[in-house]
């Protein structure tokens, strides 16, 4: 944020005429081939879940467990996307008859993935099937134990693709280098979500499958949204059409997260800013079967299990800024890689200090915890850089690694840590021997005050949900001449600008621009980078500018 802003894309910013033209650039600059698809999304544009190699495979053997009351266990991972996943399955498995229960692993007993430990247990209640939802790509070792003792196991999975497969019955992942599977994207419930496609077409008719993919489309969204997955493809149908999904929920956990909030359209902000953070805050300080409890528990059960998630989360924010900021006083700003150790940091924050990082300082970010002589670390990056293509090249140091572009992890002996922290700053300096790209705001186009109206709005509706991959909007606004600026709330972190012919009603809110009030008090005229939303308050609807950047006009 600064009023000395290059303004690089400026120049190729032009003006529109019309919200018809807005529109048609729009469509041009993000690619939209598939209008239909992109503005429509419908089930039918789903892929045959059967494109999946294997698929046909796991299906049956389901079928099989249906058939004989055979046990059958799903196994997720701790975070949003493998609970909304575990929950998907574990309500779709129940619904058709499969004796099913679930496990998650804590993240401080037992760490992220399948782990041979859980095989004792399962082995005596004679469970003979293991569907693994958002891991088990990985886990290698664990499958071939289960194997041997005679349990069968299905891989769902998103994540990064070793050279060698487990020995699973099929492995179901969207990244697989010779999968027919036509969208690699997909999150980890996206995945479990055409599995329970490929189920559901087995079983029901063909009136039947939409009535039963729109009942858990909500919460493969859910996982899809809260993963940060790319809005792209299979993803933004999943998201569309699970959005909608969600004021009508028939899950009534998620019902009750959601309560009002979607009510004035799809907005994924709500899911990733409101319901992921408060599902994923059980796993980062307590334990994810609450949140899993949480989606899978009956109205009359659900009180409990919100209070409890609704403290941990405040206490989660709470610790969070406590850690950020003593992370912001250590880490080396000048490298191309920035690191923070930390002996005391909770396990389940290590990820969102390693993201905030990346986000203050626009660079690769990891922030570890030690104890017990191993370091555990949670790595975020901007986009400009593949963390896990970087961390695979070190893949040596690590006892375990994985993840995906923008967000990994690994554990390693912290005896050597020095050394690879020396050697992967030496090659990140080669990748980038300059200074790291920082990423510039890159507006539509110029908006003009006379274009800010409810026709705006309207056409700028139709390409949400907005999330990574189709971004929301930003418009730059030309030598705005500020007739007041005023503190917003308490604590003067936040502005609200009044301009000159500004339309009635229209707000302008600058969050975080506190600290520029003076600045900004003798400057008559700049130019604003903002983005054009609707603010709803008590049924009262406004049109709102979000302040992104400032610059001197």
């Amino acid at each position: 944020m600064s009023l000395s802003w290059s303004g690089r894309d400026i120049d190729a910013a032009s003006r529109f005429s019309s919200v018809d033209e807005l529109r048609d650039r729009m469509i041009a600059r993000r690619g939209i081939v598939d209008t239909e698809r992109f503005f429509a999304p419908d089930f039918s544009h789903l892929s045959d879940p059967f494109l999946f190699p294997g698929m046909d495979r796991a299906v049956d053997r389901v079928l099989h467990a249906r058939q004989t009351g055979e046990r059958v266990v799903v196994f997720g991972d701790y975070d949003v996307d493998g609970v909304s996943a575990t929950a998907l399955l574990v309500r779709f498995f129940h619904e058709i008859g499969v004796q099913v229960s679930y496990r998650l692993p804590h993240r401080v007993r037992d760490g992220y993935g399948f782990r041979a430990h859980f095989l004792d247990d399962l082995s005596e209640k004679s469970v003979k099937l293991i569907i693994t939802v958002d891991c088990g790509t990985r886990d290698t070792d664990t499958i071939a134990t289960a194997r041997s003792r005679g349990i069968d196991v299905i891989v769902t999975d998103h994540h990064s693709v070793p050279e060698t497969l487990p020995d699973a019955l099929a492995v179901l992942n969207p990244r697989l280098p010779d999968t027919s599977y036509p969208f690699p994207g997909l999150s980890g419930a996206g995945v479990a979500f055409q599995f329970l496609h490929a189920v559901a077409l087995q079983i029901f008719s063909h009136d039947e499958i939409v009535h039963i993919l729109r009942k858990y489309i909500d919460l493969a969204a859910l996982g899809t949204i809260a993963d940060c997955m790319d809005l792209v493809g299979e993803n933004r149908v999943i998201a569309s059409l699970g959005l909608s999904q969600m004021r009508e929920s028939c899950h009534p956990g998620l019902a009750r997260l959601v309560g009002e909030r979607l009510s004035d359209g799809l907005e994924s902000d709500v899911v990733g800013f409101h319901i992921g953070p408060r599902l994923n805050a059980a796993w980062r300080l307590d334990d994810a079967l609450l949140a899993l409890r949480t989606l899978l528990a009956r109205e009359e059960n659900l009180d409990g299990c919100l209070a409890a998630l609704e403290q941990l989360n405040l206490k989660r924010r709470a610790l969070t800024d406590r850690y950020f900021a003593v992370a912001c006083e250590s880490v080396d700003a000048s490298e191309p890689v920035l690191f923070f150790v930390s002996d005391d940091i909770p396990h389940g924050l290590t990820g969102l200090v390693a993201w905030r990082l990346s986000e203050q300082f626009r660079k690769p970010a990891c922030c570890l915890r030690r104890e017990d002589g191993v370091l555990i670390a949670s790595c975020r990056s901007p986009e400009y850089l593949d963390i896990i293509g970087l961390l695979s090249e070190f893949s040596r140091y690590f006892l375990r690694f994985g993840g995906h572009r923008q967000a990994a992890g690994f554990t390693m002996d912290a005896m050597y840590f020095e050394e690879f922290q020396k050697k992967i700053l030496a090659h990140t300096r080669t990748l980038f021997p300059d200074a790291p790209p920082v990423s510039c705001i890159s507006p539509e186009c110029i908006l003009d005050i006379s274009h800010i109206d409810a026709a705006l709005i309207s056409m700028l509706a139709t390409f949400a949900p907005y999330w990574p991959g189709n971004e929301k909007p930003l418009f730059l606004m030309e030598n705005v001449r500020l007739s007041r600026i005023d503190f917003l709330g308490d604590g003067m972190r936040h502005l609200r600008f009044f301009i000159t012919d500004c339309p009635q009603g229209v707000e302008i809110m600058a969050f975080w621009w506190g600290a520029w009030y003076d600045r900004l008090r003798a400057t008559d005229v700049v130019s604003l980078v903002v983005e054009v939303s609707v603010s709803s308050f008590r049924g009262r609807r406004k049109i709102q500018l979000l302040v992104r950047d400032i610059f001197s006009a």
